[in-house]
């Protein structure tokens, strides 16, 4: 973006109140209660070309799809929500579309309705179980530790009680499928990652997911639109955040308290000039040589940057409390796959197709082998454009690969479990 406002001298340096580092939705949502409250002396830092970090919609024929965040989970005290109502996004006369779905094997057999629906019903209770005990006084079976280690006992438990071994193994494969859609809605590779008390700690807002006509992009306008436009620097990623400050605290071991105000003082080799910027106490260097001179800074940069740059953008380097923090947090991959065909191939009614893919009883090391397994179904949206879901590890492989070897693959999954050899190739494979 050009700027040519007064704060901007020869030497692109920026003098302002506040500096926010990202504009992703809560960089945006920073300056939007900043500006909505009377304070617009700040400047937000977006290493992109756009704004909304991972909420971001592209079009895919005459469709726009999103390709990070798609709905808004919860209604009751959810900001997000109240947003989009203040500012007409919400449609609350739209009539859901019926969900069918159905889940088919390798050997392109649907299973019964009333068995995917009682293997639903039992996951979903076994999950429960999980959350109930955060608030429990009973401790979980011992060396239980996990999410999935929790569902795996209670699963071993329910298919000892079905003694015919073909419906014993359907019911193990429909239940492998759920807890792969679990990842997906957790963000990890595998449910073992999930801690087992920490779980319900999780409070689900009352509601259900909402799906905005326009997509979930388009709650950017309203935060983006109060923001004034000479405040936004795009195209500008940070180098460096320097809060050259030595403590004042008698106590210079790390402190866990993160509500405890720090002050330092400055290295004297990058001691900033304090007869020009008296009120100065952080300064941002941008890729392209322009610095940011300001009072604060609200730090909104991705958990995967600050495990892969923690260190070197901060100087001096973080607590290291802080540091541990950042390293002991996780976050998975999870990837969208979409489809767009020239004709339609499913039928009508059906909305949804889960893949109850034959467990291995060892995995290959070679992820090539098998990554295409971890897709644990494809959802229609249109009926020409399908939307298939991967994570984990199994993920991370798959963009390493060529679109057309994911459009290939894609094809040959639909062909087996549709048991039809002329589903048609997509036109168009975008994840």
């Amino acid at each position: 973006m050009d700027h040519n406002d007064s704060e901007e001298s020869d030497n692109n340096i920026y003098i302002t109140k506040i500096i926010i580092i990202g504009a992703g939705m809560a960089g945006l949502s920073a300056a939007y209660h900043l500006t909505r409250n009377g304070i617009t002396d700040f400047k937000i830092l977006e290493a992109r070309n756009r704004i909304g970090g991972r909420i971001v919609q592209i079009p895919i024929g005459d469709q726009k799809v999103e390709l990070g965040a798609n709905w808004i989970h919860g209604v009751l005290g959810n900001p997000v929500y109240e947003l989009a109502m203040q500012n007409g996004l919400v449609d609350i006369m739209t009539i859901p579309t019926p969900h069918k779905v159905i889940a088919a094997t390798e050997q392109g057999k649907q299973v019964p309705f009333t068995t995917l629906h009682e293997i639903y019903e039992a996951y979903l209770c076994f999950l429960k179980r999980c959350e109930e005990y955060f608030i429990s006084q009973y401790l979980p079976p011992e060396g239980v530790d996990s999410v999935g280690e929790h569902i795996k006992l209670e699963i071993n438990l329910y298919l000892e009680q079905i003694k015919n071994q073909q419906d014993r193994h359907l019911r193990e494969l429909l239940f492998e499928c759920l807890l792969k859609r679990e990842t997906c809605i957790s963000g990890c590779d595998d449910m073992s990652e999930i801690d087992l008390i920490e779980i319900g700690s999780y409070t689900e807002l009352q509601g259900g997911n909402i799906v905005l006509p326009k997509g979930y992009s388009s709650i950017l306008e309203p935060l983006s639109n109060v923001i004034p436009g000479e405040n936004l620097f795009l195209k500008h990623p940070v180098r460096h955040v320097k809060w050259n400050f030595r403590k004042k605290s008698g106590n210079d071991s790390d402190s866990d308290d993160s509500d405890r105000t720090v002050i330092e003082s400055p290295s004297p080799s990058e001691e900033l000039n304090y007869e020009k910027y008296p009120n100065s106490k952080v300064e941002v260097i941008c890729d392209n040589g322009k610095k940011f001179i300001g009072e604060h800074v609200i730090c909104t940069l991705p958990l995967g940057v600050l495990k892969h740059n923690a260190n070197t953008i901060f100087q001096p380097p973080l607590p290291t409390y802080k540091l541990e923090a950042i390293d002991r947090l996780l976050f998975g991959t999870v990837d969208k796959i979409f489809l767009e065909y020239e004709r339609p191939f499913l039928h009508p009614s059906i909305t949804e197709v889960l893949l109850l893919w034959e467990t291995e009883k060892e995995k290959s090391p070679d992820l090539s082998e098998y990554w295409y397994k971890k897709i644990y179904s494809f959802s229609k949206i249109t009926e020409t454009l399908i939307l298939g879901w991967i994570s984990g590890k199994e993920a991370e492989y798959m963009e390493t690969l060529p679109n057309q070897v994911i459009s290939d693959t894609c094809t040959s999954i639909l062909r087996k479990f549709l048991n039809d050899p002329f589903v048609p190739k997509p036109k168009t494979c975008i994840w």
